[in-house]
């Protein structure tokens, strides 16, 4: 039987009784942000002659069209001359994007961390968010038609739009939730681009940015797993997406129809929710740049300076160049 001096010490020394006393701590560090995945922009062919000061709101990347094969030449009879079709371009007329928050004078100054910083790495991020979703959203882009290049001798018609690959042999009015990211997918669309007489990038791939759905459902495709198992089986242990079948893997968040992206639905009553992933050639769209991205502090002291304004700005215009250049690989969205 417990005393009743024993009941007043285990009352006095009990934690709720003693919680002002226990100190609670701030981390020294704020939470860092390591989202940013800025992958998209890097395929695209970037041009910057607007960034020179009076060079106008709009750029145009012009092209000269393919010339077909050399004829055999008789001796003594002259050549008759070629007659190259017309030369075309793409326009690209960047517009403003940008974000602004605002933050009192007082609240800097008394905030244990750099506020500054903080505030500055988060409007990057949300500019990066923008930029990726644009380029992605090029899926399903129209490209100028006259724009020369657009067909080559192997590739068939002319295309205005990036072709689009379905498992199965399906299309988007009969996809089913079992059609996956696999290696036939895969290389049906690197025979697509070769069709299409396109060159790899410097690295000598082409890349294909899928979601990280579409990369799992890849990657535990028996047909990939054997091929990596003889030729790379480091690859199945340590996690390195890398190069598969000439094509390097580039995992994003921003394609459209991912997870967090608005969801596309396909397939009888547009009940698959579908991924569509893009593989690319080189200059298969373009960014034009008429002020890179750039985060400002507004100068401006508003009451009497007590509040802070701080912003990301950036024009800018994507557009689809060349549609033969590229791939879209559709599957069903798994998770």
């Amino acid at each position: 039987m417990s005393l009743a001096t024993d009941a007043l010490i285990k009352k006095a020394t009990s934690v709720a009784n003693l919680q002002a006393l226990i100190p609670q701590i701030w981390a020294s560090l704020m939470e860092l942000n390591l989202r940013r995945r800025a992958v998209l922009e890097q395929s695209l062919l970037v041009n910057t002659d607007l960034l020179v000061p009076g060079a106008g709101d709009k750029v145009y990347i012009p092209a000269l069209p393919d010339i077909v094969a050399a004829d055999a030449l008789t001796e003594g009879t002259d050549q008759t001359p070629y007659a190259i079709s017309n030369a075309a371009s793409v326009s690209l007329t960047p517009a403003e994007f940008g974000k602004l928050v605002e933050v009192t004078r007082k609240a800097l100054d008394r905030i244990k961390y750099d506020g500054m910083v903080a505030l500055i790495d988060r409007l990057a991020y949300a500019m990066s968010i923008r930029i990726e979703t644009n380029i992605a959203a090029l899926y399903n882009q129209t490209a100028n038609a006259g724009l020369p290049n657009s067909q080559s001798p192997f590739g068939g018609a002319t295309l205005t739009t990036i072709p689009q690959l379905y498992p199965g042999g399906h299309t988007s009015a009969n996809i089913v939730a079992g059609d996956v990211m696999s290696a036939d997918m895969l290389s049906r669309a690197v025979a697509k681009l070769q069709q299409y007489d396109n060159v790899p990038f410097p690295d000598g791939n082409y890349w294909l940015f899928l979601s990280p759905d579409a990369f799992q459902s890849l990657i535990m495709d028996a047909n990939i797993r054997q091929d990596l198992r003889y030729a790379a089986p480091e690859r199945l242990l340590n996690g390195d997406q890398g190069v598969v079948y000439g094509v390097r893997l580039i995992l994003s968040n921003y394609l459209p129809g991912a997870t967090g992206n608005t969801a596309i639905g396909e397939g009888a009553g547009s009940a698959v929710n579908v991924v569509k992933n893009i593989m690319v050639a080189p200059r298969w769209a373009a960014i034009a740049y008429k002020r890179r991205p750039e985060v400002i502090v507004d100068p401006t002291l508003y009451d009497l300076g007590r509040r802070r304004r701080f912003g990301v700005l950036a024009d800018f215009d994507i557009q689809l160049l060349h549609p033969e250049r590229a791939v879209i690989l559709t599957v069903a969205k798994v998770f």
